[in-house]
């Protein structure tokens, strides 16, 4: 079996996967009558992803003679910079609830320009601040989202 095969097959098991468990997500008695709820879109992402891994499997490679190999394709790829940002991503998800969400999402973002390469401490800081500070309105002054401080202000009597 191919190498994008053995994946799609992968990708469909995760999507099916994925989709049941959409299904164990709580619906309060009002979101039940709604057409977006909080449901929608894991299950739209599962079926998405069953339809393309289902794709993949079934239509025929385009030349299963001049595949590389793993190793030639992954040659040149700087692994250490991806496990750095996947690694920053868990610590991000891990100190939202303490630092909140603007604190935690500037820190990561400075993390990750770091990472890839950015040294001009000033640039990142004018992306990262109001870029967080865009979002943070957009998802509580528009989309009426509240999202908590952080504990760490609380600890520290700020709120």
């Amino acid at each position: 079996m191919a190498r994008e095969k053995v994946g799609a097959l992968l990708m469909l098991l995760f999507s099916m996967g994925y989709g049941m468990l959409a299904t164990k997500i709580p619906l309060t008695f009002l979101a039940m009558q709604e057409t977006f709820t909080s449901r929608t879109m894991p299950y739209g992402l599962s079926a998405m992803g069953a339809v393309l891994s289902l794709a993949i499997l079934i239509l025929p490679t385009v030349d299963p003679a001049g595949k590389k190999t793993l190793k030639e394709e992954t040659g040149g790829m700087d692994w250490l910079k991806g496990i750095l940002l996947v690694v920053s991503m868990l610590i991000f998800g891990l100190t939202m609830k303490w630092l909140g969400f603007i604190l935690a999402s500037i820190v990561f973002l400075l993390i990750g320009f770091r990472i890839l390469g950015e040294r001009r401490l000033w640039l990142m800081i004018v992306t990262a601040v109001p870029l967080v500070f865009f979002l943070w309105a957009i998802m509580s002054v528009l989309l009426g989202v509240f999202i908590a401080p952080g504990e760490i202000f609380y600890q520290l009597g700020i709120l």
